[in-house]
């Protein structure tokens, strides 16, 4: 009885630790069908240009709240073969609410990529700063470390 305890134990640390790792940040949507996808480690897969990303990130927002915002706002979006997105996790350190942002609704309606041959989980840093929006393609092997990724 004690053995099968253990195994109970070790069987759901096991699965919390499985499921925590699929995500890099810590807001979660849950709304993303999660079986297989590969990382972008080395170089980037789900190839994209980054003015897409701001142009998705931010649609529907004013112009006041585009010069206003300041600050890192981290996704890590789900790609799939047919180029859609579908947002699994961000963090939002800005001086706006995510809500405020429609990142989720933004993210997943009006973000679409080039057609994969896998589902990859993209990440993607932007940077608000006076008024001008950058973006930073990122890449980790383990969820703890993030590299910045270089376009080929």
């Amino acid at each position: 009885m004690k053995k099968l305890k253990h195994l109970l134990f070790a069987l759901m640390m096991i699965a919390s630790v499985q499921s925590f790792a699929q995500h890099a940040y810590p807001e979660v949507t849950n709304n993303c069908y999660l079986d297989q996808f590969v990382l972008e480690s080395d170089s980037i897969i789900a190839k994209i240009d980054r003015s897409k990303i701001i142009e998705a990130v931010t649609q529907g927002w004013d112009t006041k709240m585009k010069s206003k915002i300041e600050g890192v706002l981290g996704l890590q979006i789900l790609v799939d073969n047919r180029g859609n997105s579908c947002l699994i996790s961000y963090r939002n350190d800005t001086n706006q609410k995510a809500k405020k942002m429609n990142i989720e609704g933004n993210v997943n309606d009006h973000l679409k990529w080039p057609r994969q041959s896998v589902k990859v989980s993209a990440i993607a840093v932007l940077e608000f700063k006076d008024g001008e929006i950058s973006v930073k393609r990122m890449g980790t092997k383990d969820y703890v470390n993030l590299v910045e990724l270089k376009d080929n």
